[in-house]
């Protein structure tokens, strides 16, 4: 398996190697790492996520090893799939000195044309006491890419689907339980429970795991960049903003194991638009997301907050490519102990 990988590896830079010559590139025996190639003015990326998050993110943070305090480093993306390709062109029109988006047509390169903006998802009308619903068991009801759902500290138990086939009346109905398989699950095995009964049951459960000090649990761990979004949108004052409401994510989560950076927008002492982006660990989504979002909200300053100990320099570094002024500080989150 290791010896597939590093195959697998050097296959990759010989790949990159040969379309960075074709694009007429210097010529030399220049530092080639898997999927980045170094020729001492510029870093040239093979990007290898079939998806846009995370490939500016990558781009830039391995771009600060090779960057010194007086300049940016120039840097060429190279993507196999032109609506990644386009994607990533888009995003990064949100950066200082952004860099070159190219989109691989066999063994030639072609500049990217920036996608348009995503179509935001209609307003979706709150179904008739799913508000009550989950405000009587202590659950956030919260509107996100155009799907009413409710979380407890930041980690989804319950949300309105459209099922209109066993639906009673024929429109969207309440599914309590974390993630798919829970909902699917609690709707087979209801046991004859009201919904606000399930909904109070799973609420108290999460609770009970979400806390301090909280162990390695999933319902502890997971979604916890949410987690911290919730925690600073109740208290707004500790990271010195009058108000702070979540907003739609730059990319909508497949999965609730997948990271995906949480968006917040705020008011700051002074009156200005601020975009809140919280995050935990070194996520190279997380500059791909808040271009997203740059280019979306039109804030006059980004904050992003990340938990104490991830508050590195190649994070800060990043962050500062932006075209609006960016911040990182560090909080202490909702599961560690002070």
């Amino acid at each position: 398996m290791i010896l597939e990988s590093e195959r697998r590896l050097a296959l990759r830079g010989s790949k990159l190697r040969a379309l960075v010559a074709a694009a007429g590139g210097p010529d030399g025996d220049h530092e080639v790492d898997g999927d980045y190639l170094f020729d001492g003015t510029r870093l040239w990326v093979l990007a290898a996520s079939e998806a846009s998050e995370g490939v500016l993110g990558a781009a830039v943070l391995r771009a600060g090893s090779h960057e010194d305090s007086n300049r940016l480093l120039a840097i060429s993306v190279c993507v196999d799939d032109p609506v990644v390709a386009a994607t990533v062109a888009r995003r990064a029109e949100a950066l200082q000195s952004p860099p070159d988006v190219f989109s691989i047509d066999g063994g030639n390169l072609v500049p990217a044309q920036p996608a348009e903006a995503p179509v935001k998802a209609g307003e979706a009308r709150i179904s008739d006491g799913f508000d009550e619903l989950c405000r009587g068991a202590g659950v956030e009801p919260l509107l996100e890419h155009g799907i009413w759902r409710g979380e407890v500290l930041g980690l989804e138990v319950v949300r309105v689907v459209d099922e209109t086939d066993i639906s009673v009346d024929g429109g969207p109905v309440v599914r309590v339980g974390v993630g798919r398989f829970d909902r699917e699950a609690g709707a087979l095995m209801h046991g004859g429970r009201s919904d606000s009964e399930a909904l109070a049951a799973a609420a108290d459960l999460v609770r009970a795991q979400r806390r301090v000090g909280a162990g390695a649990h999933p319902l502890a761990t997971l979604a916890r960049e949410r987690w911290l979004r919730h925690d600073i949108c109740v208290s707004p004052e500790t990271v010195d903003l009058v108000d702070l409401v979540p907003v739609d994510p730059a990319d909508e989560r497949s999965s609730l194991r997948d990271p995906s950076p949480a968006p917040a927008i705020g008011t700051g002492l002074e009156g200005e638009r601020v975009l809140v982006v919280c995050s935990v660990g070194v996520d190279p989504r997380l500059l791909g997301a808040a271009c997203e979002l740059v280019l979306r909200e039109r804030p006059d300053r980004v904050l992003v907050v990340l938990p104490n100990r991830d508050v590195l320099t190649p994070v800060k570094r990043a962050m500062e490519r932006l075209q609006v002024p960016a911040l990182v500080v560090g909080a202490t989150c909702g599961w560690e102990k002070v």
